[in-house]
């Protein structure tokens, strides 16, 4: 598409107009920043009457919503506030509180887990549930530059994968307790993503128990958000799986063979697979009594060695 060539007189009038706005040049217009300051710190004070916000969140705050109005009426070549600026002002104000209350409470809530805990986090995929260890709690999300998320939980997923991976919120669809499984119908697929990989040779290390014994075993509660200790007797030691009855279509590597520490029968009629001979795991039942692991508020009972009632005489 080609132009047209400007005539002589509508060049002269060209330059003319370029010299006119040379020499008067528009106002510029300056808002008045005090102003804006007063009027967002008003709002701050009136959202938030209880003074909850730290006092670098209340700076943030307050520049975020100084800079946004006064660059607003720059733009809109005002210099004083209109009843659109307030409004926008309140609601900004509103947000900023709101996500900052969050975060504290967020904060504050006890976390069902916590650092060096074993969990099953869910990482998608098609195995879309990985184990892994509690590395840190109340994190900041790296993603968010604000800094505003804070994360419940960092964890290292086991090897192979070995790398680290945020948890972006404290749900049992999420994240929950790596425990003996076999209480539900989808028992097995559970124990398939906590399986360590497979042993070249045999452990040198004797199991802890033997066939009949009696133990307490980490299983679900009902709500499946925590866990208890579960009397049970072992039925079974050193219990070949094959991957293929545990992964079907997933299976890779040729077919090799995991050997669980235990098949426990509970007392409940339930029969549960220990899938590590530990502690946190498995545990003597004259040491452990039935009862909650992990429950709500933060109660716990995951240390080694439980004390026990003795009876007198």
């Amino acid at each position: 598409m080609s132009s047209q060539p400007m005539t002589e007189e509508e060049r002269a009038a060209f330059q003319a107009a370029a010299l006119a706005r040379l020499r008067n040049p528009p106002e510029r217009v300056v808002p008045d920043r005090l102003f804006v300051e007063a009027a967002v710190e008003l709002r701050i004070q009136e959202y938030d009457v209880l003074q909850r916000l730290t006092q670098q969140d209340y700076n943030e705050l307050m520049d975020e919503v100084v800079a946004g109005t006064v660059g607003r009426m720059t733009d809109e070549r005002r210099a004083e506030l209109h009843a659109g600026d307030l409004e926008l002002i309140q609601q900004r104000v509103g947000v900023g509180v709101d996500a900052c209350i969050a975060r504290y409470e967020q904060a504050q809530q006890p976390l069902r887990f916590v650092r060096g805990d074993r969990v099953v986090c869910n990482i998608g995929g098609d195995c879309p549930w990985a184990s892994g260890s509690i590395q840190a709690t109340h994190e900041e999300d790296p993603a968010d530059p604000t800094g505003q998320t804070v994360l419940p939980y960092v964890v290292k997923i086991d090897p192979p994968e070995g790398r680290l991976i945020s948890v972006p919120t404290d749900e049992v669809y999420v994240c929950r307790a790596e425990v003996c499984f076999g209480q539900r119908e989808d028992g097995l697929e559970w124990t398939s993503y906590c399986l360590p990989p497979p042993a070249a040779k045999p452990a040198a290390k004797p199991r802890r128990f033997a066939a009949g014994d009696r133990v307490a075993c980490a299983v679900e509660d009902p709500s499946d958000s925590y866990s208890v200790w579960a009397a049970g007797t072992v039925v079974a030691v050193d219990v070949p799986l094959d991957e293929a009855t545990l992964y079907g279509e997933h299976v890779s590597g040729g077919g090799a063979t995991h050997t669980l520490p235990y098949r426990v029968q509970l007392d409940s009629g339930a029969a549960v697979l220990a899938h590590r001979d530990e502690h946190w795991l498995v545990r003597d039942l004259a040491l452990q009594a039935e009862g909650q692991r992990q429950g709500a508020g933060g109660a716990r009972c995951l240390a080694r060695m439980e004390r026990r009632e003795v009876a007198e005489g």
